[in-house]
């Protein structure tokens, strides 16, 4: 009796599987209780293995990754950003401690704040605060402090460390925390979404010259938002944070307030949530539930900001993943409190949806969460009201792993029946001159003499003690731009005999 497995690009959730391995081809088993036998005494049990899942991933060689942390620098993020830079050490360590060691990385720093109206909001100016530019200065220092170093070479403005080739000094640890230092300046109508595409030249412009080269097209690319308000990105232009025609409950927008963010960028129960209190008064209270982002143009559209995010990957399923550290979707109240001016009524405040032991906290995340969701098993949703962010940054240092770090399999490899050849199936894609994803399969070493491109058991690397899969290329092929590899294994099932196959 055999247990098919197969390399896929997504987490296997169920709870009987026999082992996950992260990795390079992540694979997961299909546990023994999966596979039916028939129980009746008058005919021989009959073995029907569960049909396998096939999937593909970006194969071991290519162990580039571009980072982008998204770090929001409004009023109030100060205890946030502190818990990312103390904890960024453990983000570190896990990637280290990856099959292979780090990982070719490129790490990049980008700010929440792209201004908002005519400048006549506090804090938010009128030409795109800071542009969706990286951030590699050294934050201003307070009075009487020594500002940090940040390390970085000159010219420098995102981290690059590629086989210990690096373009900064001391430590990434120590360079990171300084740029990430970005301070609670920043515009408090954040457009999270919105410096995100312009950072990397996925709104249909160019990216800024100071992020020129940091997206490699090979690369894995991982996306880490940092934000305790949803994303309020509007178009350019937008009259949203309009300040001289809309300051009263009255007007077309409304008060001069974040629940503008609310109000016209999230749909709950229906429809968009009110800035009218119930009976009138600060005593008020409202909750909502089942709130999904407005897509009707107001704010930029979560499903075109996935989709361009998604456009800068030939393969954007095993290429990208988003991950946010912020507040939990729920729960989602609205609140009351004195109008700032002769007004109607008072004016709406949404509640904050967690709060942490360091006073830090967060409002409900509806936009964020539906874009992380929209990268399905490459999505990470995490608390930003956790006391400490190292298991959230070591989950997400995990995710990067099963990308980069080759397959640990554990099991015995059955064979093919009456061969002595190990029955797994590699099936390689790559581009074509044209742009089309071509998939071919790729035989075994053992059938080709060594003769790349071939694929090929070896031991396993790191802290895996069993085996992995190598694929050894063509040496008289050009090397493709990217590459992914699918592959499917049957192992042995434990205390089964299946002579034929090779198991005992």
């Amino acid at each position: 009796m055999v247990v098919v497995v197969a390399a896929v690009a997504r987490s296997f959730r169920s709870r009987r599987r026999l082992f996950r391995a992260l990795g390079w081809l992540s694979l997961a088993a299909v546990a023994p209780g999966l596979v039916a036998c028939n129980a009746r005494t008058l005919e021989p049990p009959t073995v029907v293995p569960e049909p396998s899942n096939r999937g593909s991933i970006v194969i071991s060689a290519n162990r580039n990754v571009d980072l982008l942390f998204l770090i929001d620098d409004s009023l109030s993020m100060a205890n946030s950003q502190n818990n990312l830079r103390r904890n960024f050490p453990a983000f570190m360590a896990a990637l280290k401690a990856l099959p292979g060691g780090l990982p070719n990385v490129h790490i990049a720093v980008v700010s929440s704040d792209m201004g908002a109206g005519d400048g006549s909001v506090g804090g938010c100016n009128a030409t795109g605060g800071k542009n969706g530019v990286f951030q590699y200065n050294p934050p201003v220092a307070p009075v009487g402090q020594q500002p940090c170093a940040t390390n970085l070479d000159a010219g420098a403005t995102y981290i690059s460390d590629i086989g210990g080739v690096r373009n900064y000094t001391g430590n990434l640890e120590d360079t990171f925390s300084c740029i990430a230092a970005l301070g609670e300046m920043g515009c408090g109508f954040e457009h999270q979404f919105a410096a995100i595409l312009r950072a990397l030249g996925a709104d249909g412009a160019p990216p800024p010259a100071e992020n020129q080269g940091f997206l490699r097209p090979d690369a894995y690319l991982a996306i880490v938002m940092i934000t305790n308000e949803d994303d309020c990105s509007a178009p350019r232009g937008s009259q949203l944070f309009d300040t001289s025609a809309n300051r009263t409950l009255a007007d077309q927008l409304g008060p001069e307030r974040n629940f503008r963010c609310n109000e016209f960028g999230h749909i709950c129960d229906g429809a968009r949530p009110s800035r009218l209190a119930p009976n009138g008064t600060v005593d008020d209270t409202r909750s909502y539930t089942s709130c999904v982002s407005a897509e009707d143009g107001i704010l930029l559209p979560v499903a075109d900001t996935a989709a361009r995010l998604k456009a800068l990957k030939p393969d954007p399923q095993n290429q990208i993943m988003v991950a946010a550290i912020t507040g939990p979707t729920a729960p989602y109240t609205v609140t009351w409190t004195p109008a700032k001016t002769a007004d109607s009524g008072p004016w709406p405040v949404i509640s904050h949806s967690c709060t942490a032991a360091d006073g830090s906290y967060a409002d409900p995340s509806i936009r964020t969460s539906q874009l992380v969701d929209a990268f399905g098993a490459n999505g990470l949703q995490l608390s930003i009201c956790a006391d400490e962010f190292a298991p959230a940054l070591q989950r997400i240092a995990e995710q990067i792993g099963q990308r980069v770090a080759k397959p640990c399999i554990s099991g015995q490899i059955a064979k093919k029946p009456g061969t002595a050849s190990d029955d797994c199936t590699v099936i390689s894609s790559s581009p074509d001159g044209l742009g089309q994803i071509i998939a071919r399969p790729i035989p075994g070493c053992a059938d080709t003499g060594g003769a790349g491109p071939c694929w090929r058991l070896a031991p396993g690397e790191g802290a895996c003690t069993a085996q992995t899969i190598d694929v050894v290329p063509d040496p008289t092929a050009p090397a493709p731009v990217w590459e992914t590899a699918a592959v499917e294994c049957s192992l042995c099932a434990p205390g089964v005999a299946d002579p034929a196959r090779g198991c005992p």
